[in-house]
């Protein structure tokens, strides 16, 4: 007695049937969404509303634009040892915001991180030492300096923006 069982396989010269590429690709997108995070991907992962980066002295994430992203932000918020947010004058919350983050030691800067915030929410993980935060909306850029200790509460920065 014969059983068919479904294959992937087709002969060579043959085009495979619409019926049987459509099934590869369930099944494909089956298996994709089964496969597991693995868990230090998963700590890593803020959301879709959040953007997160690892550079050489620094790692960082920023979103918040929703009450979801907010959420998420506040859930990691613990990881990292600088917060900062971007808002205007009368309050609004800012996104899509350029920074850089430069360290300052012994006379001399060294650039960090040069990004943009996809969010009002910026949270960043630096080495305990001085550094200069610079932010930029509509050309113009304020700085402000941060000194990150060795443990604690996080340090708080804030940048208003006058709205036009």
């Amino acid at each position: 007695m014969n059983k068919l069982l479904p294959t992937f396989a087709f002969q060579a010269g043959r085009r495979p049937s619409p019926l049987f590429l459509q099934n590869v690709l369930l099944a494909v997108a089956v298996a994709a969404t089964c496969v597991p995070l693995s868990a230090t991907a998963a700590a890593d992962v803020v959301g879709t509303t959040a953007t997160s980066t690892s550079q050489s002295e620094a790692s960082w994430t920023s979103g918040g634009v929703s009450e979801e992203g907010r959420e998420e932000m506040r859930q990691v918020a613990s990881r990292y040892n600088v917060h900062v947010m971007f808002s205007e004058q009368r309050g609004s919350y800012l996104a899509g915001i350029p920074f850089t983050v430069v360290r300052l030691a012994s006379g001399k800067e060294q650039q960090i991180v040069s990004a943009v915030s996809e969010g009002p929410l910026l949270y960043l993980k630096l080495a305990p030492g001085a550094y200069r935060i610079a932010a930029e909306v509509d050309g113009v850029w304020q700085k402000q300096q941060v000194r990150v200790g060795a443990g604690g509460s996080p340090a708080r920065v804030s940048f208003v923006f006058r709205g036009k």
